[in-house]
């Protein structure tokens, strides 16, 4: 019996240098701390494996355990720009603050 193919799901190339991006962060972050891989594995709740793939900068890695990895370190706010609210509205919310509140047809 043939050996089945896996299914991978294709990466985009931005989202492959983001998560070697953080991969070099974390490994950066972790030696100027002077922290053990192992001691560092064990404060994020990660294996020891893991935190290698992690600054290998390996997409298989979930991306919970890179974002764990950067909150044990305090680095995320310095990684990810402050929540943009504007991105939560639906459809409908923009559009109810498109018109004016004194429009006669506004309920």
């Amino acid at each position: 019996m043939a050996k089945r193919i896996p299914q991978t799901t294709p990466i985009s190339i931005d989202a492959l240098d983001t998560i070697s991006y953080w991969g070099k962060v974390i490994s950066a972050q972790r030696k100027l701390r002077g922290i053990s891989m192992r001691d560092f594995a064990y404060r994020a709740c990660i294996s020891l494996n893991t935190l290698q793939r992690i600054e290998r900068g390996e997409h298989s890695v979930l991306a919970s355990n890179y974002l764990n990895a950067l909150a044990v370190l305090h680095v995320m706010d310095r990684i990810f720009k402050s929540p943009d609210e504007s991105l939560l509205k639906t459809k409908e919310e923009i559009l109810r603050n498109l018109i004016p509140k004194d429009d006669e047809e506004y309920f």
